[in-house]
């Protein structure tokens, strides 16, 4: 799966912003957070393209409004370090 971000609008502060999140995700590693792979920068249609791994349950905020709709308990699980 990958992340697209159209990136011309952005202000110079966010571009930065947008760097650093591609290099920090770069380096993460662990079983509870999505695993990237690489990024792909499109200059002519000003789109960054961030490649993770695919989650099949979803992302964590339309699991968390799927549960405040169904009114269902949200259960947190824990992961031991």
């Amino acid at each position: 799966m990958w992340k697209e971000i159209e990136y011309s609008q952005l202000s110079q502060a966010a571009k930065q912003n947008l760097v650093l999140e591609v290099n920090l995700l770069r380096e993460l590693r662990h079983d509870n957070i999505v695993r990237y792979y690489d990024r792909v920068v499109d200059k002519a249609r000003s789109m960054l393209y961030i490649i993770m791994e695919y989650c099949e349950g979803g992302d964590l905020a339309s699991y968390i409004k799927q549960m405040k709709s169904s009114q269902s308990v949200l259960t947190v699980l824990r992961h031991t370090l």
